[in-house]
């Protein structure tokens, strides 16, 4: 039997260590401002490009891999007879799912590809990379990461809080959220995932009141959750503190047997939600 490889994209805002210590391999989306192109976390920190977003006026955009930036990564880490699961951001809010499965089609067809589709962003894509990463060097065979990867993702409930909802509006990632714009003065909304794509979930009056209900949102998904091992992640965009706090508070909350994963938000999501961006990720294992 081949090995098994684990890839996935920036958009996973996995921290380096943890990348490097599981043998993940990350394809990096691209981040254009004006005329300049970045590949995000290649030749772009999550530092660098915050003290840039505050400076530029031009908003920045990102583009997905081309398939054969996939093709390069996938040829290079797998020889023939071994497998790659490849888990990728949201088909809804990026075209990188799709350039994964073109890829596919155009490498040895002796390496066998599994392209997953998050339907998620940032954490959300990350937690089950993690779990897969740990899984192959378990020895479990694909189809056994396969279907815990996938049990997460039907698990995983999103909740995230943002400054402003001027950069996903911008950007056209509000998804279902577009009927907040305009209507909010001191209110912060929660937002989540539905599907794949932004959707709210909840107004709150101040930032204060919003943290607050994150960590009641935690108190809820244990109750929802009973007997089950429980877990969490929580990203941010240029805003360690309230997420460090934020991560400290959970283990508590869910009764946790394991840390909470804490990860910066790169460019590819940070270009949409914007800095000062705060998510909780919850999931079952």
């Amino acid at each position: 039997m081949g090995q098994i490889h684990v890839v996935t994209d920036s958009g996973s805002d996995l921290p380096v260590k943890l990348r490097e210590e599981l043998g993940i391999q990350v394809v990096p989306l691209t981040v254009r401002f004006g005329d300049e192109v970045f590949k995000d976390g290649v030749d772009l920190t999550a530092a660098e490009f915050y003290a840039r977003l505050k400076q530029e006026t031009r908003m920045p955009s990102t583009s997905q891999p081309s398939p054969a930036e996939f093709v390069e990564v996938y040829e290079r880490i797998a020889k023939p007879g071994d497998t790659i699961i490849s888990i990728h951001l949201s088909s809804k809010m990026s075209g990188t799912y799709q350039s994964a499965m073109l890829a596919t089609t155009m490498i040895d067809p002796k390496i066998t590809v599994h392209v997953v589709d998050s339907r998620a962003a940032s954490l959300g894509i990350g937690v089950p990379t993690i779990a897969a990463a740990k899984a192959a060097q378990a020895g479990k065979s694909a189809e056994e990461i396969l279907t815990e990867v996938e049990g997460i993702l039907d698990s995983l409930r999103v909740y995230f809080v943002v400054d402003t909802l001027e950069y996903l509006q911008r950007n056209g990632r509000i998804g279902l959220a577009s009927a907040l714009v305009g209507t909010l003065l001191n209110i912060k909304p929660v937002l989540t995932l539905v599907d794949g794509q932004v959707a709210p979930f909840e107004k709150i009056r101040g930032r204060a009141k919003a943290f607050k209900r994150l960590r009641e949102l935690g108190a809820e998904f244990r109750e929802r959750n009973p007997g089950k091992q429980l877990k969490a992640a929580v990203s941010h965009a240029d805003n360690q503190t309230e997420a460090d706090t934020l991560a400290e508070a959970l283990p508590e909350i869910l009764d946790l047997q394991d840390e909470v994963v804490v990860g910066e938000i790169g460019a590819t999501i940070g270009v949409h939600a914007g800095p000062g961006t705060v998510a909780v990720f919850l999931y079952c294992v």
